[in-house]
């Protein structure tokens, strides 16, 4: 028996490596699961079935959510793993950074989570939403990242209050994982660079001095948030960062 097995869940993002890893854990782990994608299609294990959709159209994913509980028959669990980075110096940002990362990151979580809890608050559920490190130790370079995602943070909070009535519990995760928007960045930095960044890493993050995989070490924590495991748990945000979070800046 799988720990998930007869839970119907939703994972936006399932093309990503986050998302994605989600999905396959939780179908492995017995769960019927349904995922949204936008922009590059995703691979994705059988069964699963898949909806192209952007976070940030509301009617857009009311629509989609509504589709997708319907072909899973109900629904347990949301993960809400789509979003955007973006890293811009804080003199030099524009009405058009603040735009698109509020857009994708905090508006996108406020309607998936809507159109979950359409579907979650007669019988409960859980929520899973996407925070970072960023968002709690602040990040050079990538202040409206860590604004917006500091901003998940507080929804996940607030919202933990409002529907736990209903038997709907909100959390969230900080992790510190790579994933390919992190190998993108990296690509074609010069070698100084990448040492700079290795080494850094090396000495801020106590277990293995590098990011954590998606598949390994994050998608078992989803896992648990989703499952009935985690019942007695809400508002709260979990650190998933190799011990990132816990050391000074």
């Amino acid at each position: 028996m799988g720990r998930l097995d007869g839970k119907r869940i939703i994972v936006t993002g399932g093309a990503g490596g986050i998302g994605n890893a989600a999905v396959r854990l939780f179908a492995e782990a017995g769960a019927r699961v349904a995922c949204t994608w936008h922009g590059s299609e995703p691979d994705l294990p059988e069964g699963v079935s898949a909806h192209r959709c952007s976070i940030t159209d509301r009617e857009a994913v009311h629509a989609a959510f509504d589709a997708m509980v319907a072909d899973l028959g109900g629904l347990d669990a949301l993960v809400h793993a789509a979003g955007l980075h973006g890293s811009t110096p804080a003199d030099a940002i524009t009405d058009a950074d603040w735009d698109r990362l509020l857009d994708a990151n905090v508006k996108g979580t406020c309607w998936t989570n809507q159109a979950a809890f359409k579907h979650l608050q007669a019988a409960g559920g859980s929520i899973v939403n996407m925070g970072s490190v960023e968002g709690v130790r602040g990040f050079a370079g990538n202040a409206v990242y860590a604004a917006s995602r500091g901003a998940v943070m507080a929804w996940t909070r607030s919202v933990a209050l409002e529907w736990g009535r209903h038997g709907v519990r909100v959390n969230c995760v900080a992790p510190a994982v790579a994933t390919e928007i992190f190998r993108r960045q990296c690509e074609g930095l010069p070698p100084e660079v990448l040492a700079g960044i290795a080494a850094d890493l090396q000495q801020r993050i106590p277990l293995g001095g590098t990011l954590g995989d998606p598949l390994r070490d994050l998608a078992p924590v989803l896992l648990f948030l989703a499952s009935d495991d985690s019942c007695f748990i809400t508002g709260q945000t979990i650190a998933v960062d190799g011990g990132l979070m816990m050391v000074g800046a």
